[in-house]
Parts: C-alpha cells; structure tokens; sequence
C-alpha cells in the first residue's frame, strides 16, 4: 500500500490544479459517504467463484479544494475468488463516478459520460472509453483529471487457505461539496461460497461484506457492512426413466447385448440410431442458477447494470498497448456435467449432443438448443481460446437417440470411458431467467456379446451430477489464481446407480439329494439357452456350473466335498448329468454319503434341471421319486427368465 506521507506531493499538485477553480462547490458540510449493496443477488451454493453483489458508496460534503488519497480495503465472510489479471492485480473494479453514464454539468444540463480511465500496473494507465483523462474540468461533475477505474490488489494472507480481503490503494478523492455526489462502485467481487454452503434453516446463508478506508477519518462511511449475496442450492439432479418417470433401473444381462443388439465390433464409429434408455435431468434450484457465459450487449456496459450471464462487468484491459486481461469475462456458460463411475469393462455410452428440449423454459424449436455438449478436461473445463468460442465435440457419425418423449431427435455422441469413469458436459447457451428450468439429456447404452466378442464387465455403474468445471474441496479452486477457469464449482459426491450388468446365470435349487440307507440320487441339467424363442445371438451362451452341497454325511459328520465345478463349459443345448455316489459328466465327483440339498449355479441362461431319488437300479428299486429343479431366479432383475409364470419359479 501507498504510505500516507509519500502523498503529500501529489497532494500539492492536486491543491494548485483545483484550488483556483470556483466552479466546483464551496466547502460547506463535513465529508460523509453511505454504502449500499441493492438487492443482494442469489448465488450458487455448489459456487467457488460467485458474483456478488455490488456495493456503491455515495459521499457528499468536504472541500473539493482539499483532495486526498484513500485505501479501499474489502472483506467477505468467505474467501474472494475474483480472477488475478496480472502482478497481483484482481479484475475486482473500483470505479469513481460511473463511468460510460453521462452526468449533469455544474451549470446545468447534460455533460459527457464519465470516460473509463483505467489505472493499470505502476504508473501506467489507457483510456478505454469517450472523454477524456487529462486536466482538472471544472464543468464536469465527474471526477475529471484522473483515472475512474482501479483494479484491486491481492492482500495475502498468513494461511493459504484464507484469502478474503482485497484493498484498492492510492486511490484519489475529490470531495464532491454540498451539493453535488461522488460515488465510488466496487464490483466483479466473485465469493467462494460452496465455503458457507446453503443454510439448513429458513434463514438463507448470508454473504456479508465490510467495507473500510484508510487514512482513518478521512473518508466516513455510514453502514459498511452490507449482505452481498444470498446463498441457494443451484442444482437438483435425477436420473429418469425414457419416458421421464421418476424411477429407472437398468438391469443389463452379461450374455446378451444393449443397444437394440449393435455390433460395434466390427463397425465402431457407424451411423445408426439407439433407443433411449433413459434421461438426466439438471434442475435449476432457483430461476437464474443456469447462465450463458455473456449477454450480447454485456461488452460495453455501464455500471450498475444487470446480466443473467456467468460474467461481470466486462471491460478488457491493457498496458502500454499489450493486452493483459479481460475483467469481468467467465471462460464459459454454466456447464452441466455427468460424471461416470464404476462403469463395467465394454459397456459403452451415448449421450444426447443437446438438450431434448423437454421441461419448463424448453423452446418449441431446437433449432436453438440450450445446451450443447463439448469436449472438456477431466474437470469439465477447455480452452475456449476467444472470448465466447466454445469447442462443441463431433458427433458420434450421424447416430440418433430415438423413442424418448421429444418431437426432437437429438444426434448421440460416445462419452470416451477410461478405467470405468468418464464425464459428459453441456455448456448452456441460453436460458430463461425467469423460469426455473429443467435440462434433459437422453442417453443410451452399447454391447454386444456375439460369439468371439470381448465380453461385458459385471458390476453397476453410477453417476454424478455436477455444475462445471469441478474441482475437490480445498483445493487452490477456493483462492483467487490466474490459470483455473471462471466459472468453477465444488465436486459433488453424491452417487446414483444407474445401470447395473447382471451375470448371466441360472441358479438351480434341488431341494432334497440323498445316498442314505441305499438310496442314491441322479441329476441333470440341461442348458436350454438353444430354443426357437430367441434371436440366434443369444442361442450361443455356454459356461460351466458348480454345485454347493448343503447336508451332512451319516451321524452327523460335516461334508468333507462343499463345491465343484464342471472342468468345462456346457454348451448351448447340452445336458450333462451325475449320480451323487459316483459322479458324472465333465468331472463332476459327485459326494457320497451325503444328505441334504444342492444349489447349482451355472453361468448361462435359461438353465433347467431334474432330479431322480431311488433304492436300486431302474427296473430293480422299489421306490422311486422325480421331481424338477425350483429356478431361483426370476423377479424385476431378469424378466426374461423363462418358466416366470410356471410351477418351476421359486413364488410357486
């Protein structure tokens, strides 16, 4: 900061310029100023980087024969996270006077706007507006013959997890006299305040603001302390069904194949169309929580004005003719993002390239989308390179999402999935800010698992709905830097299941095996996945089967075999059968002198199985009982079992 007394002869610069002119007001009532902040904004509680509101502070009073240097200093209640241009500097603005709005002459009627003249690094400043910055005016109620615009200047702190201060020094002051108003606007002020995070009460979380000037007493100011900003969940998030219910479970089987039977081996990148299965939906929390990244008339702007947009008051910046920052400017609109996780080995997904189109504040025609899918880091960010280009990702070729609930059918894109995870962004391009809307992106899952093909993973795969680009807590996201984008947001942990890959198995209950008191039991099980129901891709699933022996050996002993499996695959079609004394087919030892009952799990669909108890051989025994296998599958998870609605189902 600019010691005081290092002033004095700027001070008698400024006495000689103003001193002689007597168009300025009289010296009458002491100097004291006001600070207001408006309406308070509501802001994102997910947000690292959320504008706030800003504050004007409006003096009136003093000598404007006596002007002096101030500090500006400005604190939060959480960390400000405004963007650093350059050299410290902060695109938090001070400016004197409103500049670019016209004001009223000493004398009467309307002046010129006051000029945008921007203090830069050091001693460097460039007019970027009408008027001009040279020279005491003494028509002009406006603070004429120094710069209206300065730029904050970082404060460190002792911790680096603290940064909530920011101080704008040496700035000049002009005592406006009695009847006349100088007003000094702090704005682009961006708060952390997934740091406060919404309030569980019914009293919104606060963002507070105090305001302070040194030297002391030489700038009064009445209210410093002003709420700047509301804090508000800014997303709901779901996962819906295809037609936009409120449920949906994927239960996708091992052996069989999404995506309408696709194969994408031999054609990975080819044309064509998949069903929906199902949709994500971003929920605005309140009507302005969704924004593009500017308004078109955002560039050029006078202070006080207001914008639905990611950005702040945008004025581009430079020093000695070299651009060094645009103030104001986010990198992006809002992005919504889908993060993947756990997502089995194979399983491809598609997303829509642009919303559907559905919900409230949709447009009838998406000739206009919303928005629009782009290719984006891990965190959801990208180099957007100009300001307002943004980088949409290529198509999947010409493929669609077809019967979802939309007249508009959206052109699908692969969402690249590496170790189980992946993300898919959107970046809104326009939105109501009076609506509370709903974004909808349809998706759709690929697989195939012909024969010779690499199979599916098992397991399920969840989601995460985010506002992005995302970054973890407590990360350098929650401080002011120059290199992270604007707008940013906390990472979300709350998961969703959402398609899950089942194994394709038949699970076989014999509920009673004996080889007591010269009874012995034979069993088959054939693997019926080989019938004329079918599509002949499913005809070929072959795997192995284990028994579980559940039972005891005579007086009681405990089983000495628990389980084996077949040294082998049991094809489609095959049946393969064992004597519970002696074994069986593909070196099945079967377990003598037991008792009790087996499960057998074999790893194919639409396995069945039979059993046979008697005291002798066939044409010799005295008694003899058949009966067939309880399938234990069945239910929600694998409609497509087959004997679902016969005496074979375990509800049976």
């Amino acid at each position: 900061m600019v010691a005081f007394r290092k002033l004095f002869p700027v001070l008698a610069v400024l006495t000689l310029l103003l001193g002689a002119s007597s168009a300025f007001a009289q010296a009458g009532a002491p100097l004291q100023c006001t600070a207001n902040s408006g309406v308070p904004p509501v802001v994102r509680a997910e947000g690292y980087t959320e504008l706030v509101g800003d504050i004007v502070i409006s003096c009136t009073g003093g000598n404007p024969a006596a002007p002096f240097f101030a500090n500006f200093q400005l604190f939060l209640n959480t960390n400000i996270t405004s963007r650093l241009l350059a050299s410290n500097q902060s695109e938090a603005l001070l400016m004197v006077d409103e500049p670019g709005l016209a004001r009223t002459n000493v004398g009467g009627g309307e002046g010129t706007p006051t000029p945008f003249c921007v203090a830069g690094v050091g001693a460097n400043s460039v007019a970027l507006g009408a008027g001009s910055c040279n020279g005491p005016n003494t028509t002009e109620t406006f603070q004429s013959g120094f710069n209206t615009v300065f730029y904050a200047q970082r404060v460190q702190e002792a911790t680096s997890a603290r940064e909530n201060a920011l101080v704008w020094a040496g700035v000049p002051v002009i005592p406006p006299g009695s009847n006349r108003t100088r007003t000094f606007r702090i704005t682009n002020v961006r708060a952390n305040a997934a740091g406060l995070g919404a309030s569980q009460t019914l009293i919104p979380t606060q963002i507070v603001a105090f305001v302070s000037v040194t030297p002391p007493g030489t700038l009064p100011i009445d209210n410093p302390q002003q709420v700047v900003g509301y804090v508000q969940q800014g997303l709901l998030f779901a996962v819906r069904n295809a037609s936009n219910g409120d449920s949906l479970s994927i239960g996708l089987d091992q052996c069989t194949s999404a995506g309408a039977n696709r194969d994408f081996r031999s054609d990975p990148l080819r044309s064509g169309d998949l069903p929906v299965f199902g949709n994500f939906r971003f929920r605005e929390g309140f009507q302005t929580a969704f924004k593009p990244q500017i308004d078109a008339n955002q560039n050029g702007a006078v202070p006080g004005t207001s914008f639905s947009s990611e950005s702040g008051f945008v004025r581009t910046t430079s020093t000695n003719g070299q651009v060094t920052g645009t103030a104001g400017l986010a990198d992006s609109g809002t992005r919504l993002a889908v993060r993947f996780q756990n997502v089995p080995a194979n399983l491809r997904v598609f997303v829509s390239t642009t919303d559907i189109g559905a919900g409230a504040g949709a447009p009838t025609a998406m000739a206009t989308p919303r928005a629009v899918y782009v290719s984006t880091d891990v965190n959801g960010a990208s180099n957007l390179g100009a300001p307002g280009i943004r980088v949409p990702a290529a198509p999947f070729s010409q493929g669609n999402l077809t019967g979802g609930i939309s007249s508009f059918t959206p052109q699908l894109i692969e969402v690249p999935i590496t170790a189980g995870t992946g993300v898919a962004v959107w970046e809104v391009v326009a939105a109501n800010p009076s609506v509370n809307e709903d974004f909808l992106f349809s998706f759709g899952l690929g697989f195939t698992n012909a024969a010779g093909s690499t199979q599916v993973g098992l397991g399920t795969a969840q989601v995460v709905g985010n506002l992005a680009p995302f970054y973890a807590a407590g990360s350098s996201a929650e401080r002011m830097n120059t290199l992270l984008p604007l707008p940013r947001f906390v990472s979300r942990t709350e998961t969703t299941d959402t398609v899950r890959v089942q194994a394709c198995q038949t699970n076989l209950l014999f509920p009673y095996v004996t080889n007591w008191a010269g009874f012995d039991t034979g069993i088959a099980i054939a693997n019926t996945s080989q019938d004329p129901y079918t599509d002949p891709q499913n005809r070929t699933q072959n795997g192995r089967c284990t028994l579980n022996y559940f039972g005891t050996l005579p007086s009681g002993q405990a089983l000495t075999t628990t389980r084996e499996t077949t040294n082998a695959e049991v094809t489609a079609g095959q049946t393969i059968t064992m004597v519970l004394s002696t074994g069986g087919s593909l070196g099945l030892r079967g377990n003598p002198n037991m008792q009790g009952y087996i499960i057998a799990v074999c790893d194919f669909r639409f396995g069945h199985g039979f059993a046979f108890i008697t005291d002798g051989p066939i044409g010799q025994a005295r008694v003899a009982e058949g009966y067939l296998a309880l399938v234990l599958d069945g239910g929600d998870d694998n409609t497509r079992l087959r004997g679902q609605a016969n005496g074979e189902v375990r509800g049976h």
